[in-house]
């Protein structure tokens, strides 16, 4: 007896919303900031945001975060917490102290190991957005991409 309790009619229902999607978002010119100090962890993130059509920079801690967020306008940053020279946290604080000045707030994910409810609570509490558990799948990014950068570009037009 099969686990999964969708009816196939359900499943590909499903898949089919996730290529619309998929495709919506590759339409959309997405630039995103990745923090990330795991190499392997970088890796797997590009491959899965180049399968999805986002262009995406490379930061491995939260001071060249910082300095790559001053020059480029993103539209959505995927930060690690525990990072060397400067973590998450105050990575994020830093972020939105500097859009006080230009009221332009990009969404932040929380993209951590750290999958307690108080984790969760203290990413939202720094001014992150959103939260998620490593290891993260292509369906939570593209889920993310599309709650956080569509529905913005819909706004706009």
């Amino acid at each position: 007896m099969p686990l999964n309790k969708e009816t196939p009619k359900e499943q590909q229902s499903q898949y089919r919303s996730l290529e619309e999607l998929q495709t919506q978002i590759s339409q959309e010119n997405l630039l995103v900031l990745v923090v990330e100090d795991d190499p392997m962890s970088r890796i797997f993130m590009e491959k899965i945001l180049r399968r999805l059509g986002v262009e995406a920079d490379f930061a491995k801690d939260g001071l060249e975060a910082l300095r790559m967020y001053m020059k480029n306008e993103y539209d959505l940053i995927f930060l690690d917490i525990q990072m060397p020279v400067m973590n998450g946290y105050e990575t994020a604080e830093l972020i939105r102290q500097q859009e006080q000045m230009t009221a332009i707030h990009i969404p932040i994910i929380a993209v951590t190991a750290y999958a307690l409810e108080e984790d969760k609570e203290k990413c939202l509490k720094v001014g992150m957005d959103y939260y998620l558990s490593k290891p993260v799948s292509m369906e939570s990014l593209l889920k993310v991409l599309s709650d956080f950068c569509l529905d913005k570009s819909e706004e706009m037009q």
